[in-house]
């Protein structure tokens, strides 16, 4: 199998290079894409995940927070079915649009969130409807801006996505873990999760 990972929010591919290391002793082809979240050109992101998919195995695709939307957009748009890429896993994604990006622009500072929020982060009523396996991983230690832009201490998050905001209707399994939001992608949770929900359909709850 090979995984193609796609970063999120202000990243760059090299901060999924440690997870994509531990997927890999896990015994999985691994490939991360790097694209500029402030300036998404979508077409472009989504020919690099066409180059990236493997003809010769089943290829699964995991998205950490924006990247996960992505990979949302990118399903929509191919229709991929499953042979081609059997599953999905999803990691602090705020699959139907997050809160945080409608208080940043209540606060009139959304340009620091560039066209990021056209690509799925504006909040939107949606449902997963695709054929692929939808695994959703959400973190649950509150360390982040949120606290400070929300004051809503009281709803459950990683600090910036909360655990609602990570479910959709259709999704096959969800999990949370007590991680922030980047730490999500350095534990050693996500990637046995991974490996687990690829082979199971289902994440292991212990």
């Amino acid at each position: 199998m090979k995984i193609i990972i796609l970063h999120g929010l202000y990243m760059h591919g090299l901060v999924m290079q440690p997870l994509s290391h531990k997927l890999r002793k896990l015994g999985a082809h691994t490939q991360v894409i790097t694209y500029n979240t402030l300036a998404i050109e979508k077409q472009r992101v989504f020919n690099k995940i066409d180059r990236a998919l493997s003809p010769d195995c089943t290829n699964i695709l995991v998205g950490h927070s924006l990247g996960g939307l992505i990979i949302k957009s990118y399903l929509a748009e191919r229709q991929s079915n499953t042979k081609e890429i059997s599953h999905v896993i999803t990691i602090g994604t705020p699959i139907r649009g997050a809160s945080i990006v409608h208080r940043i622009r209540e606060l009139g500072i959304d340009a620091i969130l560039g066209n990021s929020p056209e690509h799925g982060l504006n909040i939107h009523e949606d449902r997963w409807d695709f054929p692929q396996k939808l695994g959703c991983i959400a973190g649950t230690l509150p360390v982040g801006a949120r606290a400070l832009l929300m004051m809503d201490r009281t709803i459950m998050s990683d600090g910036t996505v909360t655990v609602e905001e990570t479910r959709i209707d259709g999704m096959t399994d969800h999990i949370q873990t007590p991680s922030s939001h980047t730490s999500l992608i350095y534990n050693s949770f996500v990637p046995q999760q991974i490996e687990h929900f690829i082979h199971h359909n289902r994440f292991n709850h212990g």
